[in-house]
């Protein structure tokens, strides 16, 4: 069970009241790694969405030669799981921890099961999940149009 008063610090749980961050802080555990831990590893099967507290990590991917590519790095505040954590699928990247990391979970489960008893709380979870996935998309929607510019540009020059 998580601190309500650290949750309130995230930016992921500041739209929750007093209450509302009391009740979610019993479905909130916590979790450490060292520096250069793997957290989880593309392709593993997830449950869990993780909400960075203290440290940073970065999001990597396998090249074909077996090497990790970083994709991006995330810092306290932000959050990463959330693909399988909202639809079972496995994980997508691979998520290294770059400093000390002190990371909040929330278990598929135990947010699942809470959706019964409030639902109000969830969707306010879930919108804050989609306001942390907007910034990713846009960053690779940007770096997908300056490859392809660069790459439509060299054929054409």
């Amino acid at each position: 069970m998580a601190d309500p008063k650290e949750l309130r610090e995230l930016p992921f749980f500041m739209d929750l009241n007093d209450a509302e961050l009391d009740a979610i802080s019993g479905i909130v555990g916590e979790c450490e790694f060292g520096i250069g831990d793997t957290v989880f590893e593309e392709g593993q099967q997830g449950d869990s969405l993780f909400i960075i507290n203290k440290g940073d990590v970065k999001a990597c991917k396998m090249t074909p030669e077996g090497e990790l590519l970083t994709l991006t790095h995330m810092e306290k505040g932000e959050i990463f799981g959330e693909m399988s954590f909202l639809d079972g699928s496995v994980r997508s990247a691979t998520i290294v921890s770059t400093s000390e990391l002190q990371c909040f979970t929330i278990k598929k489960a135990h947010f699942d099961k809470f959706v019964d008893s409030d639902p109000k709380i969830v969707f306010k979870l879930l919108k804050n999940i989609i306001y942390s996935i907007h910034p990713i998309v846009r960053r690779m929607n940007t770096r997908y149009m300056d490859m392809i510019n660069y790459m439509w540009g060299r054929k054409r020059g």
